[in-house]
């Protein structure tokens, strides 16, 4: 399967190319070591304590991935360096409240709601669905890209950050125009809260924007325990001093570590959504493919593909075995089918909330359906990319998921 890769904006292959006449696509201007990370974050902010240091491996073995592996551009490694550098000092700043505040290390996260699920399931729409709820609380963008900004700053602070991780966010537009079409981002949208993670450098964000192996296999022999410790004082930082609300949290890679995940909130309950996983193998292969394309020449889609097609096909049956052999609370956790959150998004919720002993509040119910009512589908143009586009054959790989569907009576989309 041949892949056509959306068109940059011109300034971008310009600086490409200026990488490329140095002859080594930009190394020796923009380098990627973990010490001098480090260091320059600690000259940036003027602090020294990360906290824990177990992030420091992780860090590591991300740079060398980059360096060894990514084939970067020009452009691809100042996106790098730069994300680096905004986590690393946006690490530091949360230490340093945590140090003067450490009241906030007694701060209660109470049953929160997590929402996972393959990928282009109905995961976003149900979050955003869940996020007008005024007894709900999810993460925004900006305030995980910048917490420590979130909980200590002054209104004019925030107003600033937001508009600088807007134009961050934005970024992508401007890189690659086709984005616009792919997935919607904004600075003051909910997103998936592996933005936390990423503040100990084990996260699935970087294995979604750079061709790493290396360190999509350390991540995956490493025990996610002192994560999702992480995530939860993330959670208890910022909570603290603000009104008592549930939290609502969602990312597909969950998906993969439930165990964790009710291991550091074991109160929590879990909304998995279903949907034909063959219906978006193609867009979300496109998606992805694309996003290491705004920072590398050398992509390779086909190999994009088929590690998607095995994660599909992986992860589900991970989870019903692990449901079945009574190493999860099933009773914590609630299944909701794509189609059934399409045609009846109100009675989902409320189906969610009764599984949860929780009413939903005609307020609630209000606002959700306000929002729906107005909700514009594919805004900003449609991203249809079909199975099709994938390569794969289609019985084989439905073969895969038979059991998967039958066993949650989810119809064929493709």
């Amino acid at each position: 399967m041949t892949w056509t890769p959306p068109p940059r904006s011109p300034w971008v292959d310009q600086l490409n190319g200026l990488g490329s006449s140095l002859g080594d696509a930009g190394r020796s201007i923009v380098p990627l070591d973990e010490d001098h990370a480090i260091e320059a974050a600690i000259h940036a902010t003027g602090l020294d304590d990360f906290g824990d240091d177990g992030f420091r491996e992780g860090l590591g073995v991300l740079v060398r991935a980059l360096e060894d592996e990514a084939q970067l551009t020009l452009v691809g490694r100042l996106i790098a360096r730069a994300e680096i550098a905004r986590i690393l000092e946006s690490r530091l700043r949360s230490e340093k409240i945590f140090r003067d505040h450490p009241e906030i290390e007694d701060e209660e996260v109470v049953a929160p709601l997590f929402v996972t699920g393959l990928a282009r399931s109905g995961t976003s729409l149900l979050h955003e669905l869940l996020w007008h709820d005024p007894d709900n609380r999810v993460p925004i963008t900006w305030e995980m890209m910048y917490p420590a900004v979130a909980v200590a700053n002054s209104e004019e602070d925030v107003a600033r950050t937001i508009e600088r991780a807007e134009k961050e966010v934005r970024m992508q537009d401007y890189i690659l125009p086709a984005m616009r079409t792919m997935h919607e981002l904004s600075a003051e949208l909910p997103n998936e809260c592996i933005y936390i993670f990423a503040h100990e450098f084990a996260c699935d964000m970087f294995t979604g924007f750079f061709q790493i192996p290396s360190y999509t296999m350390w991540k995956s022999r490493q025990d996610p325990a002192p994560w999702y410790a992480y995530h939860r004082r993330f959670l208890q930082l910022l909570q603290w001093q603000q009104p008592r609300r549930r939290w609502v949290l969602k990312a597909p890679s969950h998906m993969n570590q439930l165990g964790h995940l009710f291991g550091s909130y074991p109160d929590a309950h879990v909304i998995i959504t279903h949907r034909d996983p063959l219906r978006v193998l193609g867009s979300l292969a496109n998606l992805m493919t694309s996003l290491q394309w705004m920072r590398s020449d050398n992509v390779q889609y086909q190999a994009v593909v088929e590690a998607m097609a095995f994660g599909h096909a992986y992860l589900p049956e991970r989870v019903m075995e692990q449901r079945d052999k009574g190493t999860l609370p099933v009773e914590q956790i609630i299944d909701v089918r794509y189609q059934d959150l399409m045609a009846d998004p109100i009675g989902t919720v409320r189906r969610i909330y009764e599984q949860c002993g929780t009413p939903l509040t005609g307020e609630a119910e209000r606002k959700i359906d306000a929002w729906m009512k107005q909700r514009p589908k594919d805004r900003h143009g449609a991203h249809e990319y079909t199975f099709a586009d994938t390569g794969l054959d289609l019985a084989a790989e439905r073969a895969r998921h038979e059991a998967y569907q039958a066993h949650f009576d989810i119809p064929s989309e493709v």
